[in-house]
């Protein structure tokens, strides 16, 4: 036994990396469920006082007062008014980050609600004050597992996301230098069962145009016989009623679906400041990014062939924002843990682009690999669809333990890696 012992002792010494540690889930579990009231009181306060994109002050400040609390090192005003806390663990290891988004978006929320919005024609339709309370969620559990936490875990709270504006500013302003995280991870709500997460999600890019008619072109009829024509490129119709989402969760998980190789099309009649003008605007977006060059001349084409090559100008944003894209090697090294923390018949597998939405998440994965998941939050025995900009978007609120569960052990289980 004592040569045992001795062996064990020299392997060690000579550098050999000790094993991962487990995922202390019981530990993680017992946790999350402490907080979850606390928790859900934090998103209700969140969700009662919306921010827009860019004004994400009260939002940005509770987060950096309970980070405080927590003892992590906290920044604040990055990229606006982002918030990074930085928790570093009491063992050697590697550097884990992740993201939350805290903004907000114009609306106008169904009355009667106990944490409806207090802030006129301002609501949170798409689950970041969610976001928000699992992140605090998730650096709460660390927190208190500090002194055997290995390596460092960097907490990202992100402002401007509707508007695809806050990644790049917290990237400007240095949010993922020093530590350098080796991997990033969020999470965002979606329509699919409480209790269930997803893992490999990819959300569209987006590309833009702006076709200016002028002289003879300059017509209402000419603007709709344009805007009938473009609309043609779309392959699929965007969802508008509740009817429509759980066939298209559906289809979503399904290889070689309707939606591997989708294109979305809207096109919309803008007013123009000059009377002899008019203007049809298009938003693209595609299941991938390398239909883009493609879908682009294609546009000129049809509009040359109804218009000839004049009376107009047709110009496209300067490149299209690029798609959210999951790294496929991340998400399966994260899939054992989640399956342990959510059960493995609530883990969910995507197989085809969210076609919707954009995530700015995705300028963060042009820097670090990572993954995102996207978290069940609806529950139809309660009348809560969980689709988010759905005007009367709720969730069901025990999908934040859920989500607090899953991103803790996630995070812990990496963070243990060597």
């Amino acid at each position: 036994m004592k040569r045992l012992v001795l062996a064990a002792l020299l392997l060690t010494s000579c550098g050999k990396t000790p094993a991962p540690q487990e995922s202390p889930l019981a530990t993680i579990t017992e946790k999350a469920t402490a907080l979850q009231p606390e928790l859900i009181s934090i998103r209700r306060d969140l969700h009662r006082h919306p921010e827009l994109s860019g004004t994400e002050r009260r939002t940005a400040g509770v987060v950096a007062e309970r980070l405080t609390a927590l003892g992590l090192e906290v920044r604040t005003g990055i990229g606006g008014h982002g918030v990074v806390g930085i928790l570093r663990g009491g063992r050697p290891g590697p550097v884990v980050a992740y993201r939350a988004d805290m903004d907000a978006v114009v609306g106008q929320e169904p009355p009667g609600r106990e944490y409806g919005s207090t802030v006129p024609g301002v609501q949170h339709v798409c689950g970041h004050d969610l976001h928000t309370a699992i992140g605090i969620g998730v650096a709460s559990i660390l927190s208190s597992l500090r002194e055997q936490m290995p390596g460092t875990a960097v907490f990202l709270f992100q402002p401007a996301e509707e508007n695809i504006q806050g990644a790049q500013a917290m990237i400007r302003d240095g949010a993922l230098v020093d530590p350098r995280p080796d991997v990033i991870y969020a999470l965002h709500s979606f329509p699919f069962r409480v209790g269930t997460v997803a893992q490999g999600a990819v959300f569209a890019g987006l590309d833009q145009f702006t076709l200016e008619l002028t002289g003879e072109h300059a017509t209402s009829a000419v603007a709709q016989r344009l805007q009938a024509r473009l609309s043609e490129f779309g392959t699929v119709a965007p969802l508008k009623q509740a009817e429509q989402v759980a066939p298209y969760l559906a289809d979503i998980q399904k290889p070689g679906g309707p939606y591997s190789t989708a294109i979305y099309m809207n096109v919309k009649i803008s007013p123009s400041d000059v009377p002899t003008r008019f203007l049809v605007r298009g938003t693209v977006k595609a299941s991938s990014d390398s239909m883009y060059p493609q879908l682009r001349q294609s546009v000129k084409e049809a509009v040359e062939r109804e218009l000839g090559a004049t009376g107009y100008q047709l110009s496209f944003r300067d490149a299209p924002f690029p798609s959210m894209s999951s790294d496929p090697q991340v998400t399966a090294g994260a899939a054992p843990t989640l399956a342990e923390a959510v059960g493995e018949g609530n883990v969910l597998t995507l197989h085809a682009t969210h076609i919707y939405s954009g995530e700015d998440f995705a300028l963060f994965l042009q820097q670090l690999p990572g993954t995102m998941f996207l978290l069940g939050v609806a529950n139809p025995a309660r009348g809560i669809l969980g689709a988010p900009h759905f005007p009367d978007f709720d969730a069901d609120e025990e999908s934040i333990l859920i989500g607090t569960k899953a991103m803790s052990s996630v995070l812990w289980q990496r963070l243990s890696q060597s």
